[in-house]
């Protein structure tokens, strides 16, 4: 962190009787550089030419660009350069723009700007964003700050997707073509050397409060070590992630503290409801729940650094039943239940696990605890592509994996997991098993198509205990992590675990050097 004394001098003109008089007036302000050690490169690109979207990605947009609305802190829907919505229809959703925004190069911001903004991710489908406007039917321009955007059916989810949709200025994208971002956010793009660093600068016409820093650096490292130790030489102000090995280190070492966080990520055993396979029978996913020890699994796989998870998603989550509790470890019943499903003498089976250090280590404790209801494992380690290959091919009998409910709202878990698999309506996309419940296709249906809120939140509560009862999945943990910053700064943690300059401050009383 650098800090920087800017001499402002202010002439006094003082109108009297015996004339003027000019005063020089010293005023000292602190400006404040911050330098972050970022665990990855921006390398999906930078909006709208984002390869694929992650929190990396993400996180560094969010602080060049604004969207419609956004996420506060716990995952509620605030407004952004949407002062307000309403809905005239079911279909309808009309939003009354801001009129004091500007974009980083001075263009103003206004409805045509939504439109273009909204149609330039509709109109590809390899865009990264394509699927959240999948429902979007239309974008009409009322006047030049009201628009309404048009769904084909009733989608109460609207809001969620567009947190995503960062505004773009259409007449620097169709006159110009800039290949910088140009956003109306907080910060505006100034340098960026691939695979090494980023400089933000503030942008002084930003339109809501102004940001607390003048200039911010990502420096990016692909080696955790190297990223570790530009932080404790003193070369960076926040470490966004750190390594489990090191939370014991590092929270004896003076002058730094960790903030502690929750990934919004569920991992659990999935899978696949496929003819022949014993999986079939919900006895034998019974007793696999019942033989993980996931106490042995947090403790020996991740130190201890994660909770229990008991559904799809976690309590911040929209639509999260707090009534649902894990089923117990119980080797008999597990045991009696195996017996009672026909195979007492248990059967083989594959696990198939990306490529993680914490997810390879629990695999392999998950294959051992089965091994005591004579369930055979044997754990298949694949590369990223290869694993997601596989199971997006719907070619996986048993695998690990996890998802992260990046709208909030647990609707996403209903379309995308729980519905049965119907690739010409978008349903059922990341339903890997072929799992179907005509119930829960009702639910799902329900809780896609209702606008009251009271009433998607019960559709979505009786949805997961359905879901749970007939063990869709085994969920398995929650992983907790650490930020680690200088004293002299606080760091507000995101729900959606997006890195915003804004949620970073510096603390009144500390003395930064």
């Amino acid at each position: 962190m650098k800090k920087k004394s800017i001499l402002i001098i202010s002439m006094l003109i003082l109108f009297g009787i015996s004339g003027c008089i000019d005063e020089e007036i010293e005023d000292e302000t602190d400006e404040f550089d911050l330098d972050i050690a970022f665990g990855q490169d921006i390398f999906n690109g930078f909006h709208p030419w984002m390869g694929f979207i992650n929190h990396q990605t993400l996180s560094i947009n969010s602080n060049v660009f604004n969207s419609l609305v956004e996420f506060d802190e716990v995952f509620q829907i605030i407004p952004t350069l949407a002062e307000s919505w309403t809905n005239p229809n079911n279909l309808t959703w009309r939003f009354y723009l801001r009129k004091d925004v500007k974009f980083h190069n001075g263009d103003i911001f206004s409805a045509d700007d939504v439109k273009y903004s909204i149609e330039l991710v509709k109109g590809d489908k390899n865009n990264s964003l394509y699927n959240f406007l999948s429902m979007v039917k239309e974008v009409i321009i009322v006047d030049d700050f009201t628009v309404d955007i048009v769904t084909l059916e009733p989608y109460s989810l609207l809001l969620n997707k567009l947190v995503y949709i960062f505004m773009v200025s259409k007449q620097n994208l169709e006159e110009i073509s800039n290949s910088n971002p140009i956003g109306t956010g907080p910060y505006r793009f100034s340098e960026y050397l691939k695979d090494n660093y980023l400089v933000l600068i503030r942008f002084e016409g930003y339109w809501n409060i102004k940001p607390g820093f003048q200039k911010v650096t990502f420096k990016f490292f692909d080696n955790y070590e190297d990223q570790l130790n530009n932080f404790l030489e003193g070369n960076a102000d926040i470490l966004d992630i750190i390594d489990p090995n090191d939370y014991d280190n590092l929270s004896k070492k003076p002058g730094v503290k960790l903030i502690p966080f929750t990934f919004n990520t569920v991992t659990y055993l999935s899978f696949n409801f496929i003819e022949n396979n014993p999986f079939l029978d919900v006895r034998v996913r019974k007793a696999i729940y019942h033989a993980i020890n996931i106490d042995e699994i947090i403790e020996n796989a991740m130190d201890g650094y994660a909770e229990p998870a008991s559904q799809f998603v976690y309590n911040y989550i929209f639509g999260y039943n707090p009534e649902i509790k894990r089923l117990s470890y119980d080797l008999e019943k597990a045991r009696q239940y195996m017996k009672d499903a026909g195979y007492e003498d248990g059967f083989e089976i594959t696990l198939d696990c990306r490529e993680s250090e914490l997810r390879e280590n629990a695999s392999r404790i998950i294959a051992d605890q089965l091994s005591l209801i004579n369930i055979t494992v044997e754990v298949n380690i694949l590369s990223r592509s290869d694993f997601y290959s596989k199971i997006s091919d719907r070619g996986s009998s048993f695998y690990f994996v996890g998802w992260a409910v990046d709208s909030g709202d647990a609707g996403e878990i209903f379309d995308n997991i729980l519905r049965s698999v119907d690739i010409e309506k978008g349903f059922g996309l990341s339903n890997f098993g072929n799992y179907s419940n005509p119930v829960l296709d009702e639910i799902a249906k329900d809780i896609f198509y209702n606008m009251n809120p009271v009433e998607r939140l019960h559709f979505m509560k009786e949805g997961f205990v359905i879901a749970m009862e007939d063990i869709v999945c085994v969920p398995l943990y929650i992983l907790k992590s650490y930020s680690v910053v200088r004293d002299e700064f606080s760091l507000s943690i995101r729900a959606d675990g997006l890195l915003k300059i804004e949620n970073i401050k510096i603390d009144s009383n500390s003395n930064p050097i």
